[in-house]
Formats: structure tokens, sequence, C-alpha cells
């Protein structure tokens, strides 16, 4: 098998360890769990969070996330070590914590894993040992489930843009954030629906992309124009067009989608992840990134629904998601565009959603009657 020459760090670990992925890549075609500890890559830098993708078909890498992982995909692209599979395209990722990297088939023929069993007879996890969930892929709609199930979820799924279309058309037709402002008319507690131009479900139709709400504990007492304001960042003032990206998790991932997404350097993603303040030296950096997030969100379509009582708010936002989410069989693809395919999160990317929250969950179909019921309460 002929290897690339060394050009960086990255790609001398990553050359090193081609035979072995060679031998995973195979079990990822077999239709098995393909993941390797991939030891001392942690040790070739600083890093918040390793997770990292790179996606090749044939002998091309198509997309990546992360310096790393971009010199993952590089190597494997250089060996040709894909290129007996030319329909088939794999997606390498490397899970948070850098000690583990499994290979899948994504797309139109990814097929279900069916995982070897680690110790004690329990299949091998290939996630952040933060969430113990299932793999990161979604499972094929129906599988395991009794016969119907796939087709029921379909017709839950168009029922929901159907109420969206409903309440669509008793709102007068979707806003963007950067024309909102406190003054336009908001219930004080409700729940919002995102859409993105260009991210179309199969008919054509826009399809949703996050689904969000507020207040969802006892004491809080967030507005549902407080978080959207949030989200929106600053129209005017000393910095227009800023935003706080530590206030709104939107932001945080649509600003990371971003970072990965121009190549920018990884000292940037890691500041720009921190949860408490900027690093120094990338304070202004950052600002840049927080305008365009706000160019980014400010220009996407979203509906507003009332819902007063904070326990239907929980319900219906949780379930929404969980129907939506490719990650438990959800049918919108999105598009091979979507800035989301470059989120710093996997169930960003995996889901097809900017949530994190509730992409593994299991909808109550009970649920669109009670969103059905609110929409047909508003005024």
């Amino acid at each position: 098998m002929q290897t690339i020459g060394v050009g960086s760090k990255y790609d001398e670990f990553w050359a090193g360890l081609l035979p072995l992925i060679r031998a995973q890549v195979e079990l990822a075609v077999g239709g098995n769990l393909a993941s390797m500890a991939v030891p001392g890559l942690t040790r070739l830098g600083a890093r918040q969070s390793w997770y990292g993708t790179a996606e090749i078909r044939g002998q091309e890498m198509t997309c990546s996330s992360g310096a790393h992982a971009t010199s993952l995909g590089r190597t494997v692209e250089a060996s040709g070590l894909c290129r007996q599979w030319p329909q088939r395209a794999f997606r390498f990722t490397i899970t948070p914590a850098g000690d583990l990297l499994t290979i899948t088939i994504v797309g139109n023929d990814r097929r279900a894993p069916r995982p070897a069993p680690g110790p004690g007879g329990q299949p091998p996890v290939g996630r952040p040992p933060e969430r113990p969930r299932p793999a990161w892929r979604a499972e094929p709609a129906g599988r395991d489930h009794p016969p119907g199930m796939a087709d029921s979820r379909g017709s839950d799924v168009d029922t929901f843009y159907r109420i969206l279309d409903e309440l669509a058309a008793r709102l007068g037709g979707p806003r963007r954030l950067r024309e909102c402002t406190g003054r336009s008319g908001w219930p004080p507690q409700g729940l919002y629906f995102f859409y993105e131009n260009d991210e179309n479900r199969a008919d054509g139709s826009r399809r949703i992309v996050r689904v969000g709400t507020h207040g969802l504990t006892e004491t809080s007492k967030a507005t549902l124009w407080g978080r959207l304001a949030q989200h929106r960042g600053q129209l005017a003032g000393r910095n227009p067009g800023g935003g706080a990206h530590r206030a709104s998790v939107f932001r945080r991932h649509v600003g990371a989608a971003i970072i990965n997404r121009d190549g920018l350097p990884d000292e940037l993603l890691a500041s720009w992840l921190d949860r408490h303040h900027p690093r120094s030296e990338r304070a202004i950096q950052e600002a840049d990134i927080e305008r365009a997030v706000s160019r980014y969100i400010g220009a996407m379509p979203f509906l507003w629904l009332s819902v007063p009582c904070r326990t239907d708010r929980g319900y219906l936002e949780s379930n929404s998601i969980a129907l939506l989410s490719r990650l438990t069989g959800g049918p919108d693809r999105p598009g091979a565009s979507w800035l989301g395919q470059h989120a710093e999160r996997a169930e960003i990317r995996e889901s097809g959603l900017w949530n994190v929250q509730h992409v593994f969950s299991h909808h109550e179909p009970a649920f669109l009657q009670r969103l059905a019921k609110l929409v047909e309460l508003h005024q």
C-alpha cells in the first residue's frame, strides 16, 4: 500500500496507522462496527475536544472538520485505501476524547452495523464517555421495530409539517431574526422552529433545522423574545452584528461550524468553545465569528408558537426534535452544503438538526395532537 510523504505531526501519526485503518475499513464494508484505539494522538497537541471527522468517497476527501481529522482524510485519500469501493462514502470519526477512531459507511448505501461483542458480551461504544448513548449513526427507519412503524413515522413527520403550515398561515408567514425586535409582538412564553435557506425536504418544501424553547426550570424568568434575542445578537449599539455565544448554545454551535468549515486555527476553536471567556489573543477573531454567526442566524426564517405551560414547552420541544432527528430514523437528509456538516458536535452532523439534546430519543405520536391544538388556539 502506497503512503504519502509526511508533512505535519498529524500526517506522520496517521501514516503509521494505515495498515490498521485498512483492516477497519474492510470491517465497515462488511457491515460491521469498525473502531480502533488511537493511542498517542492526544500527545500531539492541546485541544478542548478532539472530535473531528473526514469523509472519503473513492479517492477523494469530500469534507472534513478539524486539522487532525483533515490530516487523517488526506492521508487516507493519498494512500488509495478506499479506491476499490468507489461507490462507497466512508466517514472517519474521532471521539472528543481523542482515543478512538470509528469508520462508518454513509450516504444511500449505508448499512446497519453489526456490533462485535466487547468485554462481558457488550458491544463497544464509540462515543463521548460523558454521554452513554447508541452509536453515532442513524438507525434506519423501521429496523428492529414492529411492521408499519416506519410508515407511521413518515406519516407523523408529514403531519408535523402540515401543523407548521397551519401555524405559518396564522402568523402571516415566517419571520427572520435580523428583522425582529422586542416590539414585534411576541407571546411571553413559547416554542420556536427554525428553517434554513436551501435546506429542503424531498418534496422541495423547507425542512426544520432547529427546535427550541426557554424557561424549563421552575425558577426561570426567561421569555421567548429574550431567548430569540440571544440567538439574534445585536442589531445596533457599540457592536452592531455582534453577539454573545456563551449565552446562546445555538450561536456556539453555528460559530464552531464556521470555524471548522473555513479551516481556521484550532486555537480559535478552543477559545470559542471555552464557556467562560475568550483567550485574550483570540478575542478579536471571536468578534469576527460572532458577526458571521449573526448574519447566518439572522437570515434563517422561523415560526413561533405561544405555549404558556412550562411542561408543555418541554414536552413539545423534545418530541419535535426526536421526530425529526435522523439519528432515530428521521427521513429528511441535510444538504451536502449545509453548514451543520462541519459542526463540532457529532449529534448535529448526524441528526441534521442544530440540536444536541433529544436527538437520540423516540417521539410519542400523541404530541402532535397537543401541538395541533395549540396552533388552533393561536389568534
